[in-house]
């Protein structure tokens, strides 16, 4: 069975994630300090939660204590994590077996120590919906700074001069 429909899901992802890091990096350096904490601190959240979820698919510990950054996460540095993590869920997607994404697996939230339980395709489905509305968020927030953001449509993905 193919896992067109999934691959794309992530390669979307990980081209939301490159266009939204270059809107960051275009941002001026005069940018309100507070704002700007909030839209990397968010960003930077993204990638943890994803890391976090990768190491549940493989059943390994990401290493991850927080969900939040203790230290003014570097864009540079989130930028070569997010295409990373991004890389190898376009990979996972493309070896994942249906049977696969039916595996439950248990594991203890990070944010709150509370158990979980979800399947592996569950976990697929959070790390998509998960980073979709933080880029949403983040969005809003370059808007109110009167920033651009960057595209997360999907058709606009798909047209053919963006591939």
């Amino acid at each position: 069975m193919s896992n067109a429909f999934l691959i794309s899901l992530f390669e979307h992802k990980a081209w939301c994630n490159r266009g939204l890091v270059e809107a960051l990096r275009a941002a001026p350096a005069d940018v309100d300090r507070r704002q700007w904490a909030v839209i990397l601190f968010t960003f930077e959240h993204t990638a943890r939660v994803d890391r976090i979820f990768k190491g549940r698919l493989i059943g390994e510990d990401a290493g991850i204590a927080s969900i939040v950054a203790e230290r003014w996460p570097d864009l540079d540095e989130l930028a070569e994590t997010m295409r990373e993590t991004d890389a190898w869920y376009v990979d996972y997607a493309a070896r994942v077996s249906p049977a696969e994404m039916e595996t439950v697996v248990d594991f203890t939230y990070v944010a709150d120590g509370e158990p979980g339980r979800m399947t592996k395709g569950e976990m697929l489905a959070h790390v998509i919906t998960h980073g979709a509305s933080h880029r949403g968020q983040i969005g809003e927030l370059l808007g109110r700074l009167g920033l651009s953001g960057a595209s997360d449509m999907m058709t606009t993905f798909r047209r053919p001069e963006t591939n």
